[in-house]
């Protein structure tokens, strides 16, 4: 495997899978009919609130990624991966319980409230790709991260640009003004 290329892998990678927990996170998730052939339009944003933020942390841990040091990149690998385990659990808990999870939909329009109640009235319950969709994003970022934090050592380095180093600089202003924009210090020499 060529090692150098790893970062552009990852990086890419996390973008596209934020990109589709958000993505599905705006999209329907459910249809929940309930007696009387009532149907509920369930979104991701009314169930699984929580993955706009978690995608949004994702591409922020992109952006860390992609200026931080090794023992950084080793550690927002784990971050990563642990926010794709959350995006799993919240996808997961949505897809176990859909009754649950629209209780407040359901509440109001039918005006029933209470668990018990709102699950008697549910006749069925029509899941779309998305839901899954972002479960498997979520299990992706979690492999993603985990790959991050293991070939980080592997990837390129700053520039010497960005490094600071101390020279001898000549008397002349030029010069002076040369290293100054470069970070060294003329006046110590």
């Amino acid at each position: 495997m060529n090692w150098k290329r790893s970062r552009s892998i990852v990086l890419s990678s996390l973008v596209l899978l934020g990109a589709v927990v958000m993505l599905s996170w705006t999209q329907r998730w459910f249809t929940i009919t309930l007696q009387n052939d009532v149907s509920v339009e369930v979104l991701g944003s009314d169930v699984a609130g929580a993955l706009a933020a978690l995608a949004l942390s994702t591409f922020a841990l992109v952006a860390a990624l992609g200026i931080a040091s090794v023992f950084l990149r080793r550690v927002l690998g784990v971050i990563a991966a642990i926010v794709g385990g959350i995006v799993v659990a919240v996808s997961q808990a949505t897809l176990a319980d859909p009754a649950r999870a629209a209780s407040e939909l359901i509440t109001e329009a039918t005006g029933i409230s209470g668990i018990e109640s709102i699950r008697a009235l549910v006749v069925g319950v029509d899941g779309s790709v998305w839901s899954v969709t972002a479960l498997i994003a979520g299990i992706l970022i979690m492999v993603v991260g985990v790959a991050a934090a293991v070939s980080a050592k592997h990837w390129p380095t700053a520039t010497k640009k960005y490094d600071r180093t101390t020279a001898v600089v000549a008397d002349d202003p030029a010069s002076q003004w040369d290293a100054q924009s470069r970070g060294i210090d003329p006046t110590k020499g």
